[in-house]
Formats: structure tokens, sequence, C-alpha cells
């Protein structure tokens, strides 16, 4: 059984252990900042690697063929405030890939070094396996609160490509070894800084889905803009104010301008946008899709709905009156398929008629 922790925004030093499930007893443990004498303890200024955050608050993947067991960490903490831990602050924003047998790091990938904008890392892994460049390669996909959507190499952790999904103007594009390059200007500041996405992120820890059948990547994202500002001190770790971000955001309105939610489908070869399916408000929820090419997603809306996994067009909706922040799923019983969701208060099952 592997864990993580949580708490990340509180002060901590994130880890992620293994434990054997008949008797409790811990197997090995991965701490998410490397301790002194360890590879990218000096990305840490001073003793702020002692509670630097990189919780783990989301679920991993793991690859049995590789026995590669993937986690994605969440920031580093203070959230906004990075003058008190200068540095790339490993191994916060990552991902991670670990030998599930002995913990051992194989490969990382950083998504946003030395992070001011709260952009935890813990989003779900999709491993793929497709055609990438005229030959067969096993993939890691991954839609980031950053608002970047990019593909790993799973065995690797080789950079083979990063494209916002969203508004994001916090960057201006990679290097050559897949460093993203920070546009100038774009920290929080006192006086407050527009930087998109804001600091709930393009997407966050609600799954997104990968269609052999169609071969597209479909996630749940906003659009929406912010001021992200900060206040002085070194937070409550540190025995300071509090420095975690005052945030405007312009989202549950109606105008697009100000912000909404969609489900979009991108081609995982490019990047690029094949088509979208816009809400009015924000949304939390997951994406299923299946081997019929439907594609099963919700809202804050209240709404249910089904589309056609292949253009995005609506088939069918149904009302359940309460915010649908979940991830639907499927399950067979009988040899009758259904799909269940969260909503509000309740769980709902549809099936189609007999």
């Amino acid at each position: 059984m592997i864990v993580g922790t949580a708490g990340g925004d509180r002060g901590i030093r994130g880890f992620i252990a293994a434990y054997d499930a008949k008797t409790g007893k811990e197997l090995w443990r991965f701490n998410n900042i490397p301790g002194p004498g360890e590879p990218g303890h000096d990305t840490w200024s001073g003793d702020s690697w002692m509670k630097g955050g990189a919780a783990v608050w989301n679920t991993g993947a793991y690859d049995p063929e590789t026995n590669l067991t993937y986690w994605g960490t969440g920031n580093p903490w203070p959230d906004t405030n990075g003058e008190v831990r200068l540095g790339d602050n490993l191994y916060s924003d990552c991902v991670l890939a670990l030998d599930a047998d002995t913990g051992k790091l194989k490969w990382f990938y950083q998504f946003t070094p030395h992070d001011e904008m709260d952009y935890d890392s813990t989003q779900v892994p999709v491993l793929a396996d497709m055609q990438w460049q005229g030959r067969p390669r096993k993939v890691m996909l991954w839609g980031n609160r950053n608002g970047v959507f990019y593909v790993l190499d799973r065995n690797s952790g080789q950079f083979l490509l990063g494209k916002p999904f969203v508004k994001a103007n916090w960057l201006t594009g990679f290097d050559e070894k897949g460093r993203p390059m920070r546009a100038p200007g774009k920290v929080p500041t006192a006086e407050g800084s527009l930087i998109m996405p804001t600091v709930l992120g393009g997407t966050n820890w609600y799954p997104p889905s990968y269609s052999p059948n169609t071969g597209l990547f479909y996630i749940s994202s906003w659009e929406n803009t912010g001021t992200i500002a900060k206040r002085g001190g070194r937070g409550p770790a540190y025995g300071g104010p509090n420095p975690m971000a005052q945030i405007n955001l312009a989202t549950n309105l109606k105008t697009e301008e100000e912000g909404y939610g969609a489900v979009r489908a991108l081609d995982p070869k490019t990047g690029e946008k094949k088509w979208e399916f816009k809400m009015t408000d924000i949304t939390w929820a997951g994406v299923l899709t299946t081997a019929t090419d439907l594609l099963f997603s919700g809202g804050r809306e209240g709404y249910f709905y089904a589309l056609d996994a292949k253009n995005g067009n609506l088939l069918w909706k149904v009302n359940l009156g309460g915010q649908v922040n979940s991830g639907p799923m499927s399950y067979s019983v009988n040899g009758r398929q259904y799909v269940a969701v969260a909503a509000g208060g309740a769980l709902f099952a549809y099936a189609l008629r007999q």
C-alpha cells in the first residue's frame, strides 16, 4: 500500500511511503524534499527544506511493466513568497517515478520550478501507449494546474511536448531540456500581478481521460483571469504573518471574458485543441470516456451529460440538483453496464433502458 501525505500548505516536509497491507509495517519512504547530502538539497536556501511543503494529495499511477509508480507533488511552502526559499525547490511541483519495491527515485520532471503561484502538480497522470513520431512509445499525458499540457516518456522522463491548453502568461516557452522559461514580471507582488492561470489553475485534481479509439486527450479546464498578491513575512511555519495568496477570481460569471469552464479535447501528439464543450460556470468534474466513444462529465451548473467523444456534440444531459465535483465511474453488474456520478450529497447511477 503506497500513500502520500497532505498538509503542504501548512509547512511540512512531504513524503511518499509504502506499507505492508497485512501488518502496517513501513517498507520504504521517499522524502519529497531532499535532506542534507541528497541530490537536490541545494535547491532550497537555508533551512527552508525542513518545512517546504511538496505534499501528495491525489492518487498516483502504476506501470506493471516497469514496476514504476508515479506521483505528483504539491506546491512549495510558503505558497507565494519565494524569497524565503530561493532555488528550484525540488521536488515540489514534480512528477516522481519511484521503484515500487524500493522507493528509489528513477526520474523526475519539475513542471514549475520555484513556484510562486501555488501550481500544485497533483493532477492524475495518464499512462498511454501510442505512436509518437512514427514509432510506438510509452508516454505519460499530463494536464497541469499551471495551464500546460505535457507529454513525457514514462520510462525515462524525457520531455517530449509542452503546450498551454488555457491562457497561460507565466511562461514564454521551454528550453531545449524542457525547462519552462519564465515570463518577466509574472510573480506575485504586494500590489497584485495578473497571472494566468490563477491559483486554482487551468485544471486541478479531477481526472482527465485518454481514448485510444479517438486518439484524443480530454480534460476539464478553466479559462479565467485574476490577480495574485502576497503579504510580507515568512508565514506561520516561520513564525511570521501568513503569506497565503489573496486571490480575486473572476469565475462563476456569465461572460466568457470573465471566465468559464470547458471540457477540451487535445491531440496529444501536438497539444492542439480539437474541440471544446463550454459551460457558463467553472467545473470541478472529472472526465470518463468509453470504448463506444462516449464522454461523461459535469460541472458546477449541476448538469451531468454525455458528449460524442469524436466531436464534442451534446448527446444527453440531466440536472442533478447539485454540483458535480467528482469523476464519473462505469461498472457492470450481471452483464448490464452502469455509469455513476456523485453530485451534491447524493450518488446517481444510470443505465440504458431495457
